[in-house]
């Protein structure tokens, strides 16, 4: 079994490597950033040939992706189906943002999405070229741990933690599902392993608001009497967590780290800005 990685230096892409090698999978590690054991190209459309094949390698940026606009979308596109034709079998990395911000429960895969930007448009789009071409799709939620980019809530909490004075953010009132990126990188795993079809959501199914994500942390550093202060809260409803169930039946996934290893992890490593 050939299985081929791309965006292998990145967050999420790292983990998937670590988690085939851990399972004696031989892997192929694709990027266009140079390192150890890896094959870089200047195209990912130029990856390998694979029996199987996960394609980690889009912007994770949702504002630098809707500044890039459409162009950049139409690219992602065309690297998604040749990639579809370069592979036995194609898992597609996308997000657990394309179901929107609106609903009272968790979201189910068989749920609506929302193409209300570049980002969650082009995400869409490239799921649906996957299963035209009898992939899979999966849908992370939030995930976090060490080497997590700088540029989201988490981030900005542990770099607070530890310290003196409030912990400020700018809205504690969405809730959220967090998830360390070795679970996702299991669930990747499980997914490639029985070569299945169709759509994955990949979170803790917990919801969790920013208030309390930040009285964790705090909880976690010893320092659960500092105060947490909100700068710009909102009275609209916003909450984005993904059922899993459908995942757990279909591949025997779980996630299994609580929100609370998961911090305690990430804190003792240290976030950079």
């Amino acid at each position: 079994m050939n299985v081929v990685v791309t965006g292998a230096s990145g967050f999420l892409g790292s983990a998937v490597v670590t988690a085939l090698r851990g399972a004696g999978v031989p892997v192929v590690p694709v990027s266009r950033r140079p390192g150890p054991g890896i094959t870089t190209v200047d195209n990912y459309s130029r990856s390998p040939t694979a029996d199987l094949l996960v394609h980690t390698a889009e912007e994770a940026d949702r504002a630098k992706v809707n500044a890039l606009g459409e162009p950049y979308a139409e690219g992602t596109a065309r690297t998604v189906r040749e990639l579809a034709g370069r592979a036995g079998h194609l898992v597609y990395v996308s997000s657990g943002t394309v179901y929107g911000d609106q609903s009272d429960r968790a979201f189910r895969t068989d749920d609506p999405v929302h193409a209300t930007d570049t980002y969650s448009r082009a995400k869409i789009r490239n799921e649906q070229i996957a299963l035209e071409a009898g992939g899979a799709v999966v849908r992370p939620s939030n995930l976090c741990g060490p080497g997590m980019s700088p540029h989201n809530v988490l981030s900005d909490i542990l770099r607070q933690v530890p310290g003196t004075g409030p912990l400020v953010v700018r809205d504690d009132t969405p809730v959220r599902d967090f998830l360390p990126v070795t679970e996702a990188a299991l669930a990747v795993l499980a997914v490639l392993q029985l070569r299945v079809h169709g759509l994955f959501n990949v979170g803790s199914g917990v919801g969790v608001s920013i208030r309390e994500l930040a009285g964790l942390a705090l909880r976690v550093a010893g320092q659960a009497e500092r105060e947490i202060v909100a700068t710009q809260r909102s009275t609209r409803r916003s909450m984005n967590v993904l059922d899993v169930t459908g995942t757990r039946e279909r591949v025997g996934w779980a996630p299994r780290a609580t929100l609370h290893e998961l911090l305690d992890q990430t804190n003792s490593h240290g976030v950079r800005p």
